[in-house]
């Protein structure tokens, strides 16, 4: 019975957290977004015979793919249902997780559960982002931790330093930046152990670990050798990615004073309170999570962007460093304090909550007539030539209003993308040059940043004559001549 109220409280928890901050996916209403989009148009493609980073590109990893394309293949495609399930089976798992944390310290599960999802509901950004998934595995990599280095000697180690490579594995599958708190975690819990000379555990740890990475990258590599894709997945997920992280003018000093920063100070504070809370046990997990705690924060200014839902990737460690701390108060005051803090986090979500669910109604507004729009142009496209349809630097959402899908691999933010690899540009250009597309949706009447690139400009103005017209899209054909 306890159980079973324990697996209802994490599900109730989630599926309401889940219908107000989800809102891109949400039944009460999806405004789809913008990755959110992309992604649904990436798992649709996937599902309809693309190949992965060849036929259709996105920076992330492959995992997230494989993620995108499971939703998609079960129900047809561009169904935010689907992907509004799958986010909330991984929220509840992660829950489940955190529960598991709180029975290991004897702290109270909802509480842990409040906590966490207190942190992260302005960080979120609508769902269905690389984060929200990592700290599923993340977490379960902090609680075989937890239970394996928990007493004097290390328990079960070389099969939970095994599960602890899966999971870092699965991180970096995601996105590499995602893994780096466990990888930081796994590493100084080897040189703890080294440093205190307990060589054949730093070598069981470090032999399971990296199987674990091996056996969670095995078959995705496999996978991308059977798509003829794996170079290209190399050069999207770590080359692209590091270009990306140094594109853009934001200035981390700037950033650190600002909200963005105060969030990732008060993320790296819990993570090391609960470090400080284990500084009495001579087993290295507290300086290990300290050291994750760090690494959550410095993912979080590697990019000049600074979206929101970076510092998502040090919710797990600071969910955790709060368990920790609150497990060492005294016993007399944590029930009072438990209950304070339980309020506080019930009324900061509930705060939230209508604030999002205000401008999600407001979003909704706009929705039918962008969504008609869209499918007004597409519809003016035969059947038979939609497999040479190209939507160019629209909104990503207007390829799942319109149930299109691109003919070439790069189908949003083209010029944004080609600001951190120009090669892109040249790509695109050398595409329009050799293989153009028949149909193209442009924006027009509406300014927009950076500008569209000169040379696809002139193609556009040279080679595509106008159709049609709906809302700020423009629809073009190719000139039959302009083709050959």
């Amino acid at each position: 019975m306890k159980r079973a109220c324990s697996i209802g409280l994490s599900l109730a928890l989630a599926l309401a957290f889940a219908l107000i901050f989800y809102t891109f996916n949400t039944p009460l209403g999806p405004t789809i977004g913008s990755d959110n989009a992309m992604y649904l148009t990436l798992g649709t493609a996937l599902a309809r015979g693309y190949r992965p980073y060849l036929d259709i590109f996105d920076h992330k990893g492959p995992l997230l793919y494989l993620l995108q394309l499971l939703p998609q293949a079960l129900s047809g495609g561009n169904s935010t249902l689907a992907v509004f399930l799958m986010e909330l089976a991984f929220l509840f798992a992660s829950l489940r997780v955190l529960a598991a944390i709180a029975r290991t310290l004897s702290v109270p599960e909802a509480l842990c559960q409040l906590c966490y999802l207190a942190l992260g509901c302005t960080l979120v950004g609508g769902g269905n982002l690389t984060e929200e998934y990592s700290a599923l595995p993340t977490l379960l990599g902090l609680l075989l931790a937890l239970r394996c280095f928990g007493g004097a000697a290390a328990d079960r180690l070389p099969s939970r330093a095994i599960l602890l490579g899966i999971c870092a594995g699965c991180c970096a599958l995601l996105r590499v930046n995602n893994a780096l708190p466990l990888t930081c975690f796994a590493l100084t819990l080897a040189a703890a152990l080294w440093v205190r000379g307990r060589m054949i555990e730093v070598a069981l740890a470090a032999l399971g670990t990296a199987l674990g990475i091996l056996l969670a990258f095995l078959p995705i590599v496999l996978w991308l050798l059977h798509q003829g894709a794996l170079s290209a997945a190399f050069d999207g997920t770590v080359l692209h990615n590091l270009r990306y992280s140094a594109a853009g003018d934001g200035s981390r000093r700037a950033m650190l004073l600002s909200p963005y920063g105060g969030k990732a100070f008060l993320l790296l504070a819990l993570g090391a309170a609960g470090a400080f809370s284990l500084r009495e046990k001579r087993n290295g997990l507290g300086i290990a999570l300290f050291s994750a705690s760090l690494a959550g924060f410095v993912a979080a200014f590697i990019s000049r962007k600074f979206y929101q839902h970076y510092l998502s990737i040090a919710l797990p460690t600071a969910s955790v460093g709060f368990a920790l701390a609150f497990a060492r108060l005294p016993r007399r005051s944590v029930r009072l304090l438990g209950a304070g803090i339980a309020a506080i986090c019930l009324l900061w979500l509930s705060w939230q909550g209508i604030g999002v669910d205000r401008e999600r109604r407001a979003r909704l507004l706009e929705m039918p007539q962008f969504v008609a729009d869209a499918r007004a142009l597409y519809d003016r496209v035969p059947e038979a030539e939609r497999d040479r349809f190209m939507a160019y630097r629209v909104e990503p959402k207007w390829y799942p209003s319109a149930g299109a899908l691109p003919c070439m691999r790069h189908y949003f933010l083209q010029e944004i993308l080609a600001q951190a690899d120009p090669a892109i540009m040249d790509e695109i250009v050398a595409r329009f040059e050799s293989d153009p597309p028949l149909w193209l949706v442009i924006y027009y009447n509406r300014p927009f940043s950076p500008p569209y690139d000169t040379r696809v400009q002139a193609i556009f103005e040279t080679r595509y004559a106008f159709v049609d017209s709906a809302g700020t899209y423009q629809l073009l054909r190719l000139i039959p001549e302009a083709g050959r």
